[in-house]
């Protein structure tokens, strides 16, 4: 595998993409939710609708293209319209009822996922304004949409 440079949090997709003899660049947008660890934002219950993932291209040329997943202080159109979340990364994220990470909020840990935000234990739903990417996969010093053994 040489020529990979191997970077914390984007080199697992490229490392993993060059062993399959993947294009990154063939990929479709929706597949992105699928195969990149990234927070999916779903605009309807049930992972149903719109949905808006969190990452960005972090390189774009004509052979390859690489996504990394990143925090997000506005979600601009996508605000105040979530209704349901799913968390393929391998960090937690806090997603935030207010613009700049304020306001209240919520983690959810690697794999989890929440099917219903207007659920009665948050209340929760079309209020997500921004997203914040940690750099760890727990939750400690914010509150988490599930409780742990």
């Amino acid at each position: 595998m040489s020529g990979i440079s191997v970077r914390l949090g984007l080199a697992t997709v490229v490392s993993a993409m060059a062993m399959l003899g993947v294009s990154a660049a063939a990929t479709p947008a929706h597949a992105v939710d699928e195969q990149w660890h990234t927070l999916v934002l779903h605009d309807d219950a049930g992972y149903e609708g719109g949905v808006r993932v969190m990452y960005t291209v972090v390189s774009n040329d004509a052979y390859d293209r690489v996504y990394m997943p990143t925090s997000s202080p506005d979600l601009g159109s996508f605000s105040d319209k979530t209704s349901s979340l799913t968390n393929n990364d391998w960090m937690a994220w806090v997603v935030y009822d207010d613009k700049q990470y304020r306001d209240r909020h919520y983690c959810i840990r690697p794999g989890e996922t929440v099917p219903n935000l207007s659920s009665s234990q948050w209340k929760f739903n079309d209020k997500i304004s921004s997203a914040r990417r940690l750099d760890t996969a727990g939750c400690a010093g914010y509150p988490a949409f599930y409780s742990v053994g």
